[in-house]
This record gives C-alpha cells, sequence and structure tokens, in this order.
C-alpha cells in the first residue's frame, strides 16, 4: 500500500477530507469514502471500469485486435506459438518486439528483435513473466501516453529510454547502479534493470557492462522506454494536437473506460501506431499531481476545489507566452 502509486491518491484525497480504508495490506486496494459514496480502488483502476472492459484492454492482443477493428492505427500482431512460426514472422518484419500478453512496466518485453538468436533469447525472457507471448511488428517513433479522466483529455507524457551519463572514469554497470540509487530515493520502481536486455542494448553500440564511457558521453541502456525500467518521464500536454486528443477519447468512450492511459508511437511524418492500453494506469510523478486532481474530481465531485483566481490569471499568461513558441502536433 506504502508506495508512490497509492500515496499520491491517498495524500490528495485526505486533503479534501475524503478517507481512506486500507482493504489490503499488501496489495494497493483501498477504498476511498465521502458522504454515502465509497469507491473501491487498486491504484488508478476503479469499480467504475467494469471487469470485461478492463480485460479487454488490459491483454495487448485482444485490444490491438479490437482498436484494429474499429479502424485505429496498430502494429501487425501475431500470438506466440511455435519457434518456427516466430521466426517466419521475424522474415515478414525484419526487426520485432516480443512482450507477455499482460504485464506491465515493460516487464518481459524485448524490442529491436532482428535475428534468430536474438529471437530465442527473447522468447525466454518473456516466459518468465508469462507463458501467453505476443510478437508484434517494431514500429518507431516518439513515445506518448494520453491521459484521460471521465472520458476527458487530462494531460500526455513524452517517456523515452533510460540513459546514463559517463565520466571517464566509472563503467557503465557502475553508473546505472549509481543513477538506481539517486532515483531510489524518488521513485524505486524507476530502475535500470542489470540484465540481458540492458547489456543487449549496450552491446548495440559496441558496449558491455564494464566499458568504461567517455566524460560526458550519454548511453543509452535500454530499448524500452517505459519509466519502471529507468526511462524518462516529460509532461507535454501542451504539444498534443486535438485530433490526436479526440482519437484517444474515442478509444475510451468506446471501451467505456473513464479512467484511461492511450500509448502512441508517433513519428515526424504523423504516422502513428497505438501500441498498448492502459486500464489501471499509474497516477504517479511527475505527471501524477495533475491527473490526480481529475481523478478526484470525477470519483467525488462534491469536493472540487474552486480554482484559486490569482493562480489561474498566473496560468493564462503563462499559456499565452508560450503558445507562439508551441509546436502543437496534428
Amino acid at each position: 500500500m506504502d508506495s508512490v502509486y497509492t500515496t499520491t491518491i491517498t495524500k490528495a484525497a485526505a486533503q479534501r477530507g475524503i478517507r481512506i480504508e486500507v482493504l489490503d495490506p499488501v496489495l494497493p486496494i483501498f477504498a476511498l469514502c465521502h458522504g454515502d459514496a465509497t469507491v473501491r480502488c487498486y491504484n488508478g483502476l476503479t469499480d467504475f471500469t467494469g471487469g470485461a472492459s478492463f480485460h479487454l484492454a488490459q491483454d495487448k492482443g485482444a485490444a490491438n485486435r479490437f482498436l484494429r477493428q474499429n479502424g485505429f492505427h496498430v502494429p501487425a500482431q501475431e500470438c506466440y506459438t511455435t519457434f518456427k512460426r516466430a521466426a517466419l514472422f521475424l522474415e515478414d518484419h525484419e526487426r520485432i518486439v516480443v512482450k507477455p500478453v499482460s504485464q506491465w512496466g515493460g516487464r518481459g518485453v524485448s524490442t529491436h528483435v532482428s535475428s534468430r538468436p536474438e529471437l530465442a533469447a527473447a522468447i525466454t525472457f518473456a516466459k518468465r513473466y508469462s507463458d501467453e507471448l505476443l510478437l508484434e511488428e517494431c514500429v518507431h517513433g516518439d513515445d506518448w501516453r494520453l491521459i484521460y479522466v471521465n472520458f476527458e483529455f487530462v494531460t500526455a507524457i513524452l517517456r523515452t529510454p533510460a540513459t546514463v551519463c559517463g565520466n571517464g572514469t566509472d563503467t557503465v554497470r557502475s553508473l546505472i547502479r549509481q543513477k538506481n540509487a539517486r532515483a531510489r530515493k524518488i521513485d524505486p520502481s524507476n530502475r535500470i534493470p542489470i540484465d540481458k536486455e540492458t547489456e543487449r542494448a549496450i552491446a548495440a553500440i559496441g558496449l558491455g557492462y564494464d566499458s568504461v564511457p567517455q566524460d560526458r558521453q550519454k548511453i543509452q541502456v535500454r530499448r524500452t522506454s517505459n519509466y519502471h525500467t529507468g526511462g524518462d518521464v516529460t509532461i507535454i500536454g501542451d504539444s498534443i494536437g486535438s485530433q490526436v486528443i479526440a482519437m484517444g477519447q474515442a478509444i475510451a468512450r468506446l471501451l467505456k473506460i473513464p479512467v484511461l492511459g492511450v500509448d502512441i508511437l508517433w513519428n515526424e511524418n504523423g504516422h502513428h501506431h497505438i501500441i498498448e492500453l492502459s486500464p489501471d494506469l499509474a497516477i504517479s510523478p511527475p505527471e501524477g499531481d495533475i491527473v490526480v486532481e481529475k481523478f478526484l474530481d470525477f470519483l467525488f465531485p462534491e469536493t472540487k476545489r474552486p480554482a484559486d483566481p490569482v493562480v489561474m490569471a498566473v496560468a493564462n499568461a503563462l499559456e499565452k507566452l508560450r503558445q507562439p513558441a508551441s509546436k502543437t502536433v496534428a
């Protein structure tokens, strides 16, 4: 219970006079209570999301098929059955992603798989987390998550792969451990794994764990951009265009899931693919402080705080200053 995914919600709720009941001391299941209303939560997942809808969005294969059937752009995908069939899929697409059907935080995911030995290793890695695997076309672009609460767009984040910066003295392994130690003080889950997938990413640029990067040399040590594998997150809500926002909103309404993350890979030519959906998204830093207010407004509208006129005036002035330099996509 005592993690940033729950405390971001519970601290903001307590400030509104919303009571918290811990329903399980281990799992992040709790109830938010105000007046006669009680809502059960599992992190950001609530009783307002139906069980069938949750599984449709959470299962990465089912979500891909559902989105494709409804006219959305998604990567080519296939369920893993045999290595022979997987090798044929690799031949068709040259570079692929291997991942568990239902996992979170980049667990068991290998990207840019381009050879049979890499494919075999990726399958072994993914099977540590699930017996059901997916093969997916490797598509390229900036990794965005658009976040919706009560079917309305709240904000978006840009996720970038984990990097370390050389100092001319320490090895890559040491630099990763140092970065993880710094991250542990803020959020222990934002950690770069020291595993085969990280080793493969480093090897792709001709280095190893014992290599010593030059001073100020930036090293990308992970190919996935997940926050839970040490990736970085930047809030980019102001730069997302109305057409993209409307697309994500249509998905949330079609699924009837009021709190949803829509993960998109978007390239500079405007081409995009929806890669995953998150019906149980983590409400946590840095975007969590924005999302949690809309989340609580949705659950308990009677606790909604009136906007501070001074704060609003400053925010509006800053928005006007940003607009000329803002690059809006689609």
